[in-house]
Formats: C-alpha cells, structure tokens, sequence
C-alpha cells in the first residue's frame, strides 16, 4: 500500500457515517458511499432517500468533517461521489491535481453567499479601514470580493463572468473605496470571526452560515444574487462511474421537482433550488 494511499485509508475513519441508508439494502439494490458536507447536503440526500425517489438504490453518507479532501477520497476510490462543491471549485481542484478524471452529474441548489455583521446593522455603516473576513480558497475568495463588489465596497477590474475565478488576488480589485484590509480564513471558520473585534464583517457560505444560526435573507447586510449564479452545488462522480445505474438515478432524484419543492419548503430563501419548483 502506497504512503498516499495509506494516508487516505487513515483520513477517511475520521468521516462521520450518517444514518442515511443504514438499514441495509433491498437484495438487488446498488449501495452508495457519498461524502457530503452536513447542511444542507446531507440533509438532502437523506430526503432523496427517504421521499421513495430512490428505487433501486441505497444511500450511504459519510459527512464531510475536519481537513478532509472529499476529492481526494473520491479520486482514490474511497467514496461513490461526493456532494459539497461548486462547479468553479471543482474546476480549479482539477486544475491544481493536473487531472480530469471527476464529472459533474447532477446540480442542485445555490447557497448564496452574504456579508454579515454583528457590529454594523448596514454596509454603509462600515468604516474606512476596516478588516473583513473571506475564504482563503481561491474561487470562494474570488467569489466573496464580487460580492463585496456587488454590496458597492469594492471594484473589480473585471466583471465576474469575465474573470479566471481560480487566480482573482487584490491585484485585482480597481478601487477600494473604504480602503478595507482583508483576513483570509478556512470557510468553516468564517462565522467565529463575527465575535473577534478586530473583523467588521465577513463573508460567509450559505452552508457554514446556517450551521451557526444565520439565515442569508434575514442577516445578510448583503445577498448574492441567485439570477445567473454560477455557483450551482453538484453531485460528482468520476469519469468511470458516471454512467452507473445507481449514480444516474440518484441525479434524476436530486434534479426532481418533488425535491425542490423540498427544499423551498425546508430552507427558504436561504438555499435556492436550481431547478424547477413550487412558487
């Protein structure tokens, strides 16, 4: 057994495994390990698997906790796919790995990502000077200064859809109206910087904002908007297994109306199904 291989082995007993499809299997069913991300993720998938979408397949989720790099377990064939991710993460992934080997199969809902605050009830308020807080990985990073751009704070040289999301530095930013100074944290860690009284504000993922209590469309000083929002989250798979029976119908279930209309009704206006649902 290689050292990488070894390394993966031992990372992976570290996952939580959910109770998400653990009564076992129907004989002639396919089982599927998918590491997923806790909210909402997980709890969509073990909608999918309780709602009866699902009939010849069963569920398995190991949630994604720690430094665990959900890609890696699926490259190495520790996991079916996985659930956690954007297209331009995954893409810049695949472009740091020097690999194409994982494919997008299904997509299904858009966490906006919002500025939040607990020192300031507007963006105006903000003052000059101040330090936000962002996502330290690239294409989130990229994402949370549009969005500082789309709050009116900063100016981009160039327009998001224009733009190499993967490779976005300060270098980048035109005019910094209020002269703010950025700190670069994991995204996990972004909601704990609302209490540390040197950030003003930050920047927070959907997902990570909700686990603390947050809620984008009632907290947020400002809300991405969800219109030709390329941050749809996916299921991914690799190249060989794209195909499997088990793998498109968990993506038909996932892209179903029955679940956006689920998740409408369990999130709101907080997490945004991608496909077509109830008004």
């Amino acid at each position: 057994m290689t050292i990488r291989f070894r390394a993966l082995a031992a990372t992976i007993a570290a996952l939580t495994l959910s109770a998400v499809g653990l009564s076992g299997c129907t004989k002639g069913q396919e089982t599927l390990t998918i590491s997923a991300s806790a909210t909402p993720h997980a709890e969509i998938l073990k909608y999918v698997q309780d709602s009866g979408q699902l009939k010849n397949t069963k569920v398995e989720v190991k949630t994604i906790s720690g430094e665990i790099d959900p890609n890696q377990l699926l490259e190495a064939g520790d996991v079916t796919a996985n659930f956690f991710q954007h297209k331009p993460y995954l893409d810049d992934w695949q472009r740091q790995h020097k690999t194409d080997n994982l494919v997008i199969v299904a997509s299904t809902h858009i966490e906006p990502m919002a500025v939040y605050s607990r020192k300031y009830k507007a963006i105006a308020d903000i003052p000059a000077g101040s330090t936000i807080a962002v996502p330290k990985d690239p294409t989130n990073y990229a994402r949370a200064l549009y969005e500082l751009q789309g709050a009116g704070l900063l100016t981009m040289k160039q327009p998001a859809d224009k733009a190499n999301l993967s490779t976005i530095t300060e270098a980048d930013i035109a005019a910094n109206q209020k002269q703010l100074k950025f700190v670069e944290l994991d995204r996990p860690q972004l909601p704990r910087t609302l209490d540390d009284p040197q950030v003003a504000a930050s920047v927070i993922n959907s997902n990570y904002a909700i686990e603390a209590g947050l809620n984008p469309a009632k907290d947020g000083l400002a809300v991405e908007s969800s219109t030709n929002n390329p941050y749809a989250n996916i299921l991914v798979t690799t190249a060989a297994k794209k195909d499997d029976a088990g793998i498109k119908e968990l993506a038909a279930a996932l892209e179903s109306k029955q679940t956006a209309d689920w998740i409408k009704q369990k999130y709101g206006d907080s997490i945004v199904p991608v496909h077509e649902s109830a008004k």
